[in-house]
């Protein structure tokens, strides 16, 4: 008995000097970074169904393996939004506050203030100078963005690479530590230090990729990609990135920019959505940089374009040319354009070019037309104004294809209701007299008689012609209207008596329509269009005037159009040809600004309005960069404070609680002193029995 208690008390002393070492070094390492708590599992000896004190088992880690997996999924998730920052922040420092105006779209403005200054000027050297100078300036913020961007995007091929490099490092110390650890497990030894370690640089990892892991056999840690593509056990499989020299023409995949890849070019390829760091570093670089890329390119070339529109060539590239727009889903010819774009060399050399323009048109001097069109369509809504016809004039003559007709209105110059009461009170005229009036061929002989009225020789023209042909004006004047010649010829009323009535022996022939078309302020010219005309002769006269061009759509319809864009104005001139031909005058749109289909690969989009003005596009620009910005911003503070509560769980459950350490420290002080008394007791007995044989 006395043996059995001397057993109890040793193993009793014993584990609570462990516990006591186990104490101690948990209050040692309350603040050592990932640290865990550690407890002394504790059981009952027993020997043939009788106690026979206490067994101790290697220490165990004070650890919620399920909120660990979220915090390393979280450190992941706040990684990639944080490693993102400094590029968004350095895109939104580039741009300035709006105060400063350095943004694209305010050097934009200060561009078209520059022409409306010119526009009242034209020739002035100062505002010439104006102009040219923001040009350049806006040209270089191009330039600067374009170059911005690209070495953004190497910026970030570098820092992927030593990421690689950080997370393939990592991952061995993983492997070694997973080895030790299943080492020391086979022999039945602790490994909760050894584990503490593997669980922060699993956390380290996670920085980098996002990962997913579980416990396999001999305590050994399987760390996997959380699309399930082993990254370690008990060895490393190490990551595979080649960084290459970027331009805005590359792009992922295929186009000059890699993935990451799993141990070599030829594995498993873990770009898509790989997560943490690494993963917000290609989302820059193949989403938010190039789509930026391609908003910039966009507005630079559709500058360009519209400037060219408009017979100033202002903006160019590198050869003198400006980049054709191209119709989706067609890859554009333009990308990278931003870097490249600079104002054209023969407007430096001349900057009187800038009010004469750049295609040879005449201007005279002094003459405001060409800054005027630039001012008002090249940075409006609409490239310029077009009429378009309705009627299909491609067959036959136009009189045949229109119903158009020439136009005849003879009008007397004297006041009928002078002669009261009737016509026999002219001073020429004595009823009844007579004379012949010819009408589209028709000869009609016509009686004044005794008693008529100025209204019934009206009635009675109309009614010798069967038509509306003839009426008293507002003056009181005899008119003739009809599509036909108009011949007089004397009866019995004589010259005298027919000047009574306002008019004159002779033959009068109708007129041809004719319209007006004025381009822009120049000088308008007349078109006048003959009975046996066809369309051909038509778009002829048309083409003979500067500045216009005439074609028939599909559909056989007249469409002119300003070829350097600008204001048209067309009237009639004679008749009414404006509707027979049924032009009407509306404004033609720009090419609309590309939101689909951009950059080299021809798969990026905008998200910006296409039918803009310049400004309003740039603006929206601006806007769309910096709501990016702003999005980033609020995410990484709700993923931060999101980490830091899980961190702050995570830490309160597996880390060193010093009250609770002393507590514990006091109830093992406790259990030894009794042990040690134990001890002394069975001392005593074991010398009062020797004491007793000794006698």
């Amino acid at each position: 008995m006395s043996i059995s208690a001397l057993n109890t008390a040793l193993t009793g002393l014993k584990a609570a000097q462990q516990a006591l070492n186990t104490i101690s070094s948990n209050i040692a390492n309350a603040s050592t970074p990932g640290y865990t708590r550690k407890i002394l599992p504790q059981e009952s000896l027993v020997i043939s169904g009788v106690g026979s004190g206490v067994l101790t088992s290697g220490l165990v880690r004070n650890v919620d393996l399920a909120l660990l997996r979220d915090l390393n999924k979280q450190i992941s998730l706040t990684e990639s939004v944080s490693v993102q920052k400094k590029y968004l922040d350095s895109i939104q420092d580039f741009h300035g506050t709006s105060e400063a105006e350095r943004a694209i779209s305010s050097q934009l403005g200060k561009l078209a203030d520059g022409f409306a200054s010119l526009s009242s000027a034209p020739n002035s050297p100062l505002y010439l100078n104006d102009v040219l100078n923001a040009a350049k300036q806006l040209a270089s913020k191009f330039n600067d963005f374009g170059r911005t961007i690209n070495q953004m995007r190497n910026q970030i091929q570098g820092e992927m690479s030593a990421g690689v490099v950080d997370a393939n490092q990592i991952m061995v110390k993983i492997a070694e530590l997973n080895n030790r650890i299943t080492t020391l497990d086979s022999g039945d030894q602790s490994t909760a230090d050894l584990e503490d370690q593997r669980d922060i640089a699993v956390q380290e990892l996670s920085k980098y990729i996002e990962i997913t892991s579980y416990v396999g056999q001999n305590n050994q840690l399987v760390v996997m990609t959380k699309q399930g593509q082993l990254l370690v056990d008990s060895r490393a499989r190490a990551l595979y990135f080649q960084s290459t020299n970027l331009t805005p023409n590359s792009y992922y995949p295929n186009g000059g920019a890699n993935g990451i890849f799993l141990e070599s070019p030829s594995g498993f390829e873990l770009t898509a959505n790989i997560g943490g760091s690494l993963g917000g570093l290609l989302e820059l670089r193949d989403e938010n940089l190039p789509i930026y890329q391609a908003q910039v390119d966009e507005l630079a070339q559709k500058m360009a374009e519209r400037f060219d529109s408009q017979g100033l060539r202002l903006f160019t590239d590198s050869n003198g040319n400006v980049p054709a727009s191209v119709a989706p889903p067609a890859a554009v010819g333009y990308v990278g354009f931003c870097t490249d774009i600079r104002v054209n060399q023969t407007i430096i050399n001349d900057p009187t070019l800038l009010r004469r323009g750049t295609y040879g048109e005449t201007v005279l001097d002094g003459s405001n037309e060409v800054v005027n069109r630039v001012a008002k369509y090249a940075f409006g809504a609409f490239f310029a104004q077009e009429a378009t016809g309705d009627t299909d004039i491609s067959a036959s003559t136009l009189f045949a294809s229109t119903g158009m007709t020439q136009t005849n209105r003879l009008i007397g110059n004297m006041d009928l209701t002078d002669y009261t009461p009737d016509l026999d009170a002219a001073p020429n005229i004595a009823a009844p007299a007579t004379f012949t009036l010819t009408i589209g061929g028709v000869p009609q002989l016509i009686t004044v008689a005794p008693g008529d009225t100025a209204t019934d020789l009206v009635t009675d023209i109309n009614t010798a012609f069967g038509s509306n042909v003839c009426a008293l004006n507002g003056l009181g004047q005899l008119s003739f209207t009809t599509t036909s010649d108009i011949t007089i010829a004397n009866g019995t009323i004589g010259a005298a008596g027919m000047a009574d009535l306002g008019f004159t022996f002779g033959t009068f022939p109708a007129s041809n329509p004719a319209l007006t078309i004025q381009v822009g302020t120049q000088s308008a010219v007349t078109v006048t269009i003959a009975p046996g005309d066809t369309a051909a002769d038509l778009l002829a006269d048309l083409a003979a005037i500067p500045g216009l061009s005439a074609s028939l759509d599909t559909n056989g319809f007249l469409v002119l159009t300003p070829t350097l864009g600008g204001d048209l104005t067309i009237s009639n001139a004679n008749g009414d040809p404006i509707n027979t031909l049924g032009l009407t005058v509306s404004n033609v749109a720009h090419n609309s600004f590309r939101q689909s289909n951009l950059g080299p690969n021809a798969a990026l989009s905008t998200g910006i309005l296409g039918n803009s003005t310049l400004e309003d596009f740039a603006r929206s620009m601006v806007s769309d960069q910096s709501e990016d910005h702003s999005f980033n911003k609020d995410n990484l503070e709700k993923e931060t404070s999101f980490l830091n509560t899980l961190s702050t769980r995570h830490s309160s459950q597996t880390g060193v609680n010093i009250d609770e350490e002393l507590s514990e420290l006091i109830r093992v002080q406790t259990a030894y002193t009794a042990a040690a008394k134990m001890i002394s007791a069975s001392e005593k007995l074991f010398d009062d029995l020797m004491a007793a044989f000794n006698f």
